[in-house]
């Protein structure tokens, strides 16, 4: 993926993300943020190796990965981002979030989860959402 459409894709998914959680999918809100988080991971991994698209070919297929703090060693920013609480938040997601129980979510994490996902987008790509 190229790193402007990674960029774009993020920029959707948290608008998407906003628009559920104003229509009281928390759950699914959640879900997006996390997914934006991985989509800015996966940008500053190919600023990090001045790469003009994420790969994931051949050799490079361990990185098909939806994991965030594997993908956060990459970046070259993993002390900076780990120090923050913003981190703490958003590290909690996993690709398998999507199947929880949307009953177990409510306002104030879905807000906190899309904060900390805005904070950490600017921080890792420097990219307003």
């Amino acid at each position: 993926m190229e790193r402007e459409e990674i960029e774009e894709n993020l920029k959707q998914k948290y608008h998407d993300a906003a628009l559920l959680h104003e229509n009281r999918c928390y759950a699914n809100a959640i879900y997006l943020c996390g997914y934006c988080t991985e989509l800015a991971l996966k940008y500053a991994i190919t600023k990090q190796l001045n790469w003009s698209a994420f790969r994931t070919a051949g050799r490079m297929s361990c990185l098909k990965s939806h994991e965030l703090d594997f993908l956060l060693q990459l970046t070259g920013q993993e002390a900076a981002i780990k120090s923050t609480d913003d981190w703490q938040i958003v590290n909690k997601w996993k690709e398998t979030d999507r199947y929880n129980d949307p009953r177990r979510v409510c306002d104030v994490d879905s807000q906190n989860m899309w904060e900390a996902t805005r904070k950490i987008v600017r921080q890792l790509c420097a990219i307003s959402l």
